[in-house]
This record gives structure tokens, C-alpha cells and sequence, in this order.
């Protein structure tokens, strides 16, 4: 496994269609021409606001749906082996969302979800007191920090050598880059702006014991260059993905509190 594929991990987020909207955005979207190809990879037993943040994300279109429908989505698992259009990605919302009875209509700056004709309005989640259910023994599981990594995976992958230091196996690469979902999920990248000039990007609800905090990152950094190159838009994340592929470690420059800080990531077998 070649030492690149930290980059990827780590700037997955930032290289992802963004559009330089206002740092305090909470969604942003980067409209994809029409003969655009994507490649849609999609976490199993996604949601509906995971598919919907995934669809806002290159249509730029506003997505409603109110509570009742979101009690009644169940999870969804799309399979995709080839890339398509946005058109054909979008058609592929549509298609999803409806196989579970909901409805969508699609207008032209909004995507409008309610309950199917043959969907109780009720709540699914209530159950009547006269058919009380059997009582089930249950071993409570705590959910991983990131869906598809568990926190024995994350121990044993990355290690601190010190104060801001961290080592990273290869082997647990091969695992983030099967699950791209799990690094996403972990933090909110959002570009980064001083003064209104793009300086990098900035995390916000960093997961405690997420790859992202286990890197070292904290709620509120703005990542500025990475070894030594800078990454205040996408284009420059990407080039700086693509020079660093032979790395054998990165050296992560980042401001913390208005103050500058390096963090370091070491490749290990």
C-alpha cells in the first residue's frame, strides 16, 4: 500500500465539491455540469438525511421533509458499480427513497419528500399500551466512533508517539478506504476564510475517538497546509494529494485557538 493513501484520507473531505459560501455554512453544494460523471459511494443502511445530504450536495436543491417521514424512512442500501450522470444520480435518489413507499416530487430548486397514500400518519415508534411488547435481553453494544471502524480497529491502527505525534498502519488505511463514509461521518469540513480570503478548511463536530480526533484534530482547527503545501481550496487539496503520494510521513500545519500548531502522522507496516 503505498504511502499516498493518508492524503486521501485525511483531505477526503476537503477535496469533496464545495462551494466558498460563509464559514458558519452548514451545507454546502457545488452544482456538477450535465455530462459530469460521478461515482456514488454510499454507505450501507444509509439514512434518508444521509441521502439527502448527498443529493443537496451536487444539485444545489433544497430538501424538505417534516418528522412523520423521518420516523417512517427505513435504512437504504444502494448498490453502484458504474458512475453516472447527475441526472442519472438524481434518478437514482428518486428511485430509493420511493422504494420505501414515501413519495418525492422534484422542483426545481427543491426535492419535496412526504408519506405515501398508503403510509399511516401515526408514529411507527408508538405502541399501543394493550399489546404491551415481550421483554427481549439485550447486550447494549456501544456504537464505534466511526460506522464501520471499531474502536479496537482504531486502537491497535493509530498510535500517539508523543505530544501531537501519531503513528498510522497501512493496514487500517486499506480499512478507511473501504469506508470512506467512516472518516466523513467524523467531522464537518467546511473551507476556512480570513478577512474573505480562503485560508484552508475548518473542522467542526469533531466525534471524540474519531479517526479525525484520534489524528489529533480538535472541534474548531482550520487546516492550513499540509507538509509545508498549501490547501485553502479544493484544486490545492488536489494537488497536494497528488505530490504527496511517495510521503513517508505528513506534517500537518493547522490553527488552533488563533494560535499555529503542527501535527504529525507517521506511516508504519
Amino acid at each position: 500500500m503505498t504511502r499516498w493513501l493518508l492524503v486521501l484520507a485525511v483531505l477526503a473531505s476537503l477535496t469533496a465539491p464545495a462551494a466558498a459560501e460563509r464559514e458558519d455554512s452548514l451545507y454546502t453544494c457545488k452544482a456538477l455540469p450535465a455530462n459530469a460523471m460521478i461515482a456514488v459511494s454510499i454507505k450501507p443502511d444509509a439514512s434518508l438525511l444521509d441521502l439527502a445530504t448527498w443529493i443537496t450536495g451536487f444539485t444545489c436543491k433544497n430538501v424538505v421533509y417534516d418528522g412523520g417521514v423521518a420516523k417512517h424512512a427505513t435504512k437504504l442500501t444502494l448498490i453502484t458499480p458504474q458512475k453516472m450522470t447527475a441526472k442519472q444520480a438524481l434518478a437514482l435518489f428518486v428511485d430509493a427513497v420511493e422504494a420505501t413507499g414515501l413519495v418525492v416530487k422534484v422542483k426545481p430548486d427543491t426535492i419535496v419528500i412526504s408519506l405515501g397514500p398508503n403510509m399511516p400518519r401515526t408514529c411507527p415508534d408508538v405502541v399501543a399500551a394493550t399489546t404491551p411488547p415481550a421483554p427481549v435481553a439485550e447486550t447494549a453494544v456501544p456504537p464505534s466512533a466511526d460506522p464501520g471502524l471499531s474502536d479496537a480497529e482504531l486502537d491497535a491502527g493509530i498510535k500517539s508517539l508523543g505530544k501531537n505525534q501519531v503513528s498510522l498502519k497501512r493496514e487500517l488505511l486499506d480499512r478507511m478506504l473501504a469506508n470512506p463514509m467512516a472518516i466523513a461521518k467524523g467531522a464537518r469540513v467546511i473551507p476556512a476564510t480570513k478577512n474573505g480570503v480562503a485560508v484552508g478548511f475548518k473542522l467542526y463536530a469533531v466525534r471524540p475517538k474519531s479517526v479525525w480526533a484520534r489524528l489529533g484534530f480538535a472541534n474548531g482547527d482550520t487546516i492550513n497546509r499540509v507538509n509545508g503545501m498549501d490547501v485553502s481550496s479544493p484544486d490545492k487539496a488536489l494537488e497536494v494529494y497528488t505530490r504527496l503520494r511517495e510521503a513517508k510521513a505528513l506534517t500537518i500545519d493547522i490553527e488552533r485557538r488563533g494560535k499555529p500548531l503542527a501535527l504529525g502522522v507517521t506511516f508504519v507496516d
